[in-house]
């Protein structure tokens, strides 16, 4: 092969395995769509009450001082995680509703 036609196939299109390796076209541990929407629920469920304890905790103090200061940061960060988290859940359900049914 010429030092050109090696320039040639160096831009050639590759397949998947000659980018990521025949190795990880072997795994079939991949999760489905219900099973990540499943996983995606609980993690929903989990963040909003990680948000409830730091806010028992923020209400519990007698002094707001920087701890609170704290607390409040984090419960602002865990809600916000809360709710992306909720939205993403909310973009499967819309793409699913406006999925092709296979036949």
């Amino acid at each position: 092969m010429t030092s050109g036609d090696a320039a040639a196939a160096s831009r050639a299109p590759q397949g998947p395995s000659k980018m990521l390796g025949d190795s990880d076209w072997d795994d079939e541990d991949l999760l489905t769509i219900s099973e990540a929407s499943e996983r995606l629920a609980d993690e929903v469920r989990r963040s909003r009450q990680r948000v409830r304890l730091l806010q028992d905790m923020l209400d519990d103090s007698d002094e707001l001082n920087v701890e609170g200061g704290e607390l409040r940061a984090e419960i602002e960060a865990e809600t916000k995680r809360a709710h992306d988290l909720a939205a993403a859940a909310e973009r499967i359900k819309a793409g699913q509703a406006n999925a092709p049914v296979p036949r």
